[in-house]
């Protein structure tokens, strides 16, 4: 026969009554915190398809982040740039300006001056409107965002980083401008970033967050040998004008009659090519917003699926943990029972 001796069961009485301890105490945390699982030993399978949520929620949330601050960037662009096109209470629209070189004629010529004053001034203004920044970052320097991208230099020629804006093709500094202008600064808006086999990255895994100025105002020089950039021939345009004669509008000369007309035509191409630019920062800024509201999507249903798997019904762990305490007030009375009764064997 197999012998219970009073040792014996003290044991196995301890035992049970430090597991059901661990119970009470797991079912209490339980309550506190609501998961299902406070370390991976409890259950592997779910915790490591947890880590594996969690990994892609939080590479979501680097998606986010980096999507809000180019969409902000690229806000800040957008708006500058839409002052240039669109006008504000100072300077007048780029439209406006076409329709005022288009009706301007010999009968309207006094007003010649007037609007070389605007196109000075509208030169200027599209100057500083480049060099804005956000986030202490000029935002049309392209990679180079720490310098202001235009100025302009001693001779009255307009420089970007430097370099002359008007440079002729062939030349180092045109070879320069065309780097200026194709400069790529790729940034992980979670449409899986990847690189080719020579390592650089693929144009359609990544977003270029750099805006080149160059590239938004035109550079180099045109068959002619003139200037391809906007501000450069609205400034040259404006300057003819001021020439003009202040009471009658009269050219100061035939060449500058003759000059005058053959930069008004190609005011209008640059004009066409700002206007297309804008166009297409809106467009960018339009593609990162609806990427953002996907990413958000994207953080959302992986926030749902952690909740679901990591936390547990709060009435659920309730009931477990009074169950659990039932349990435990239960095995404190039986053990009062018997170790009285142990203790009272041993008296007699």
């Amino acid at each position: 026969m197999f012998r219970v001796t009073t040792n014996g069961m003290m044991r196995s009485y301890r035992t049970n009554l430090t597991q059901i301890n661990e119970k009470v105490f797991n079912t209490m945390e339980r309550v506190q915190t609501t998961r299902n699982f406070s370390s991976s030993a409890e259950d592997p399978a779910a915790a490591s398809k947890a880590f594996q949520l969690r990994r892609s929620y939080w590479r979501a949330q680097d998606h986010i982040d980096n999507t809000n601050y180019i969409i902000n960037k690229f806000q800040m662009g957008w708006t500058s740039a839409n002052a240039i096109v669109n006008g504000d209470e100072v300077n007048p629209s780029l439209d406006g300006i076409f329709s005022s070189l288009s009706g301007l004629s010999d009968t309207s010529a006094a007003s010649r001056p007037i609007l070389g004053r605007e196109l000075v001034n509208k030169a200027e203004s599209i100057v500083m409107c480049m060099n804005v920044r956000y986030n202490e970052e000029f935002v049309f320097a392209g990679i180079d965002g720490m310098n202001v991208p235009f100025s302009w230099g001693e001779d009255g020629e307009l420089l970007y980083r430097g370099v002359n804006v008007s440079a002729a093709e062939g030349t180092e500094d045109y070879e320069t401008l065309q780097k200026l202008a194709t400069e790529t600064g790729y940034v992980d808006v979670g449409v899986g970033m990847k690189e080719d086999e020579n390592g650089k990255v693929m144009d359609s895994s990544a977003f270029n967050s750099s805006i080149s100025g160059i590239e938004f105002l035109g550079y180099g020089l045109d068959e002619d040998g003139d200037s391809q950039n906007m501000a450069v021939i609205m400034n040259e345009l404006g300057n003819i004008f001021l020439d003009c004669d202040a009471r009658t509008g009269a050219y100061a000369s035939a060449e500058d009659k003759e000059r005058a007309e053959t930069l008004v035509q190609k005011l209008y191409n640059a004009i066409n090519h700002v206007q297309e630019q804008h166009v297409k920062l809106s467009s960018d800024s339009e593609y990162l917003r609806i990427n953002l509201t996907h990413l958000e999507e994207t953080q959302f249903t992986l926030n749902t699926e952690i909740a679901d798997l990591e936390q547990m019904d709060p009435a659920l762990a309730v009931t477990e943990m009074f169950w659990a305490q039932y349990c435990y007030q239960a095995a404190l009375k039986i053990g009062n029972e018997l170790v009285s009764q142990t203790l009272f064997d041993y008296i007699r």
